[in-house]
């Protein structure tokens, strides 16, 4: 089926219920549209056309009423259009694009330009490879409303190059909820076949139940044996006895020791379960006598579904004889609790909390085929091909536990009615609000067991046939790799504001205060299980359990041996810190109802620490840098981060309400934590190599801003925007070498870079047009930008990069949303046509005279049918990735235009059935 067959289809379903509606429009008068009033959708009285321009209408209002640019998304907005997490919904923001499915790009500028928050507060980030929040992790039924300032505010973490998101989550319900959710869904590549192995008992919950752990006799062997099992050490550390030993007794126990190893990692074919999900939702509040009200809100969530994923990745220069055909399978569980308490004393104090558990786990198997020419694995020899088989495990649990608390206490009419005559001094003081609020979060991931086993395929010259698989005669034949992060936020702060009232204007100070400190810690060991004797050929074919059975590892005729850390990269581990102390002022003045000045500063002292750690070593110090290595990874600063932001309100203005605002800001995008260390990790994406730099140098952002906003009470809307940043020392990724069977990445300041571009977004309602399309409605948003970046290469790491004149790395040029939509008369239906699209964007720049990488365009079309046959029952039909796009990253050399990577991603249907009280 062609791609226009597939939107042609798609838009007809979309267009059904169109049909049903005019025939019923043609045999009688049309329904009056319903009204929604401020009892149901929290605004003044609008007359509407369905759920969704409720809910557009209401977040229209809130963004105009901000004082700087901002975007936002609502619940019922994310379910419109059935995204199942935050990552996936900010997608349908002005200028947000999603790379790797979980972090987002805010107009055209790295996951490094933008900060997230939950609930105004930092929580930390439980993925391995970056500092900054995985938004993927946050699932879509626990948020209230997605909040994206693009422009700056005092408020606001100076950390803010694009923008700040902030996930509001639900609080405490004014009235009774209680609701359960049941889902199930396939995908379209889960019909070939898929891997499996031998994992724990728990590993539907998401959880390794041991069975992965580092065995008790290797970690006491790693300190017995002061980090190496070379037969040699082991010998010298048996001979401080003042005993006699031999070097075959320190063998044997080398042996010994890699039978603690599980080899119980055979990949083997498995059929794949649909997709399951099922969520329960409580709440209620209370009401103590005439002033006091409490409440909760509780939710649980549970999902698990399997994917198969086929990726291929081609070196540049020999594409065709060198390169990797990979058949993945994911399982990803994920279990969500949450819990929210409320307090409220009158209108004018109240408190409340939020805990929050999030369980997300990916459990991979995967083979992959490899070819090389002239090398042992060249699948193209005429006379003895043979390629490389690799299968890998691994297992990755992220946890985020976050416990907030927060308050808001105005001194209002009530609280000075009960005061009483006693405390009428305070009166100056009416409309006082103080807010503050606490949250102390950790996220932990643990790869425990991560098995990779390297093999040879003998294959048959004609038919291309394996004839015999062969595990490598190399020491790191099968690679075995722990690893933990811990990574603790603990942040806190207060606000004060103040109103001032006069003769045509309105004045209200603010100030504040934010102190944040993380500590980060990642620690990574790694095993080398093989052999290089001529003894191991004869047991060498079958598979990893056959082959690394205890007989032929405790046989020394084989030479089977195990090594702690052979093979790495150099010192994985690392310990980091950062502390963050802030402070804020700023004022918004309102004259005549016709301008509108916010003005105010921000104040940061900002110090962060990486150091790589060596955790085997034993007879030096385990910090694995130098002293003035260590200083120059220190990034110490103490800066001021003004803004302004100049609104002209104009109600009438070509519609009810209008306004144009012009913001100027300066702000800063600061490396990441393990962008300034040495280490050297694996990008889960590219499985690239991936190398810090403690040269790095933050990059300051100069932001300028131009919006104008149309609002129609009818619940149309439309606004247009213009944006530049200048950008001083960005930070890009850059290409810095390549091996066999990897490329290495690595990072360097640019000298500067710009970014500027337009924004356009818009709700209109079609029944104005005709009555036949009265509950049709469409909807989008377009960012068209361009972007230029200088690089010097006199800068570390950057004298081979190709082109020193270029665009921003991850940028693209254009960026749209479309949505169109029909809500029926009666209410009981509606369907959403969503389409999502960016245009290439440079991947990772190139060097040595290959151009860059860039990630092609990715066009996303959804189709989402709800159903609504009682009160209290929805039926819910969505169909995601309905082109079948998948992921491509071209890049141009010697050979010409090669996609250097590809992977498939298939299309989802699900079906949701949920009932609420």
């Amino acid at each position: 089926m062609t791609t226009f067959t597939k939107f042609a289809c798609a838009l007809f379903l979309v267009g059904l219920g169109a049909a049903a509606q005019a025939q019923e429009a043609d045999a009688g008068d049309a329904p009056e549209q319903p009204v929604v009033t401020a009892d149901n959708a929290n605004i003044e009285e609008v007359v509407v056309i369905g759920r969704y321009k409720a809910a557009a209408t209401d977040i229209v209002s809130e963004r105009m009423d901000a004082s700087v640019p901002v975007d936002m998304l609502d619940a019922e907005a994310i379910s419109r259009v059935g995204d199942g997490d935050v990552a996936a919904a900010l997608r349908r923001v002005p200028g947000l694009t999603l790379a790797q499915g979980k972090f987002v790009y805010v107009r055209g500028l790295g996951e490094r330009y933008s900060s997230a928050q939950l609930n105004s507060a930092a929580v930390p980030s439980p993925d391995l490879t970056r500092n900054v929040l995985p938004l993927d992790i946050f699932p879509a039924d626990i948020v209230d409303a997605l909040t994206v300032s693009k422009g700056y505010s005092p408020e606001l973490p100076a950390a803010f190059g694009g923008g700040n998101v902030n996930i509001r989550t639900k609080r405490v319900p004014e009235d009774i909820v209680l609701g359960l959710k049941i889902k199930s869904g396939w995908n379209t590549n889960n019909s070939d076949d898929a891997w499996t192995y031998s994992g724990g008992d728990d590993d539907k919950f998401g959880d390794d139940d041991g069975t992965r752990d580092l065995p008790d006799a290797l970690q006491a062997a790693i300190n017995t044996y002061q980090g190496s099992f070379s037969p040699g050490n082991i010998l010298q550390i048996l001979e401080r006895d003042g005993g006699f030993h031999t070097i075959e007794e320190a063998q044997l126990i080398n042996r010994q020791l890699a039978t603690e190893l599980n080899r119980n990692v055979d990949v083997r074919d498995k059929d794949l379960p649909a997709d399951i999900g099922l969520e329960a939702t409580g709440g209620y509040r209370w009401f103590l006598g005439e002033n006091w009200e409490v409440g909760f809100l509780a939710l649980g969530a549970y999902d698990d579904n399997w994917r198969n994923r086929e990726r291929i990745n081609r070196r540049i220069n020999l594409p065709e004889s060198d390169f990797s055909e990979t058949q993945r399978t994911v399982r990803s569980t994920s279990i969500t609790g949450s819990l929210s308490l409320g307090a409220r004393f009158t209108d004018d104090h109240e408190i409340g909390t939020n805990t929050m558990f999030i369980r997300n786990t990916e459990d991979e198997a995967s083979v992959s085929q490899t070819c090389a020419q002239g090398q042992f694995n060249d699948c193209a020899d005429a006379t003895s091909p043979a390629q490389g088989r690799i299968a890998e495990l691994r297992f990755e649990q992220r946890e985020l536990e976050v416990n907030q608390i927060s308050g808001s206490h105005t001194l209002g009419d009530a609280t000075l009615d009960i005061l009483g005559d006693g405390f009428n001094w305070l009166e100056p003081l009416r409309d006082l609000q103080y807010t503050w609020y606490w949250s102390d979060s950790q996220a932990d991931t643990d790869i425990p067991n991560e098995v990779r086993m390297e093999s040879l395929d003998t294959l048959d010259p004609g038919s291309g046939a394996v004839l015999d698989t062969r595990i490598r005669s190399t020491l790191t034949a099968g690679r075995y790799t722990f690893a933990e992060l811990e990574d603790e936020v603990e942040s806190n702060g207060f606000a004060v504001t103040y109103p001032f009232y006069g003769d045509g204007w309105d004045l209200e100070l603010a100030a504040g205060y934010d102190y944040v400190r993380k500590t980060r810690f990642f620690e990574q060991i790694t095993f080398g299980l093989g052999s290089t004797d001529a003894g191991f050929n004869a047991v060498s074919s079958g598979t990893p359990s056959e082959v690394f059975s205890d007989a032929n590892i405790l046989d020394p005729s084989t030479g089977i041996q195990v090594a702690l850390n052979i093979g790495q990269f150099g010192e994985e581990s690392y310990a980091a810190a950062q502390v963050n102390d802030a402070s804020w002022f700023k004022f918004d003045l309102l004259l005549n109802e016709t301008w509108r000045i916010a003005a105010g500063f921000r104040y940061e002292d900002f110090v962060q620490l990486s150091i790589p750690l060596d955790i085997l070593s034993f007879g030096e110090p385990r910090i694995a840098a130098t002293l003035e290595e260590i200083r120059d990874g220190v990034i110490a600063e103490d800066e001021y981060y003004p803004s302004l932001a100049v609104t002209y309100i104009l109600p009438g203005f070509w519609a009810d309400e209008f306004q144009l605002r012009a913001a100027y800001s300066e702000t800063v995008a600061r490396p990441d934590i393990r962008e300034v260390t040495e280490s050297i990790f694996i990008d889960p994406l590219t499985e690239a190599r991936v190398q810090g730099r403690a040269s790095l140098q933050s990059s300051d952002v100069t932001n300028y801003d131009l919006r104008g906003e149309w609002l129609w009470d009818s619940g149309d809307s439309f606004s247009v925007s213009l944006f530049w940043k200048d950008i001083d020392n960005p930070i890009e990724t850059v290409q810095g070498g390549a091996s066999e069977d990897n490329i290495l990445f690595t990072f360097v300041n640019g000298d500067t870079g710009e970014i500027y571009g337009a924004e356009v977004e818009w709700l209109k309602g079609l029944g104005s047009f005709s009555s036949r399309l009265e509950g049709f409605y469409i909807a989008g948003n377009a960012t068209f930008s361009d972007s230029d970046l200088d690089l010097d290469r006199a800068v570390p790491g950057a004298a081979s990069i190709t082109n020193d004149s270029r665009r921003l790395t991850q940028h693209s040029e254009w960026v749209a949303n479309l949505q169109f939509g029909w809500d029926s008369a009666d209410a009981k239906h509606a369907a959403t046509l969503v389409y999502n699209a960016f245009g290439e964007r440079i991947f990772f720049a190139g060097v040595d005279g290959n151009d860059d990488a860039f990630e092609q365009p990715f066009h996303s079309l959804d189709l989402v049918y709800s159903w609504y046959p009682t009160e209290n029952l929805t039926v819910k039909v969505k169909a995601q990735n309905l082109l079948d796009e998948s992921l491509e990253i071209e890049q141009t050399g010697s050979a010409g235009t090669v996609t250097v990577i590809e992977q498939d991603v298939g299309s989802t249907f699900t079906l949701d059935l949920k009932w609420e009280l």
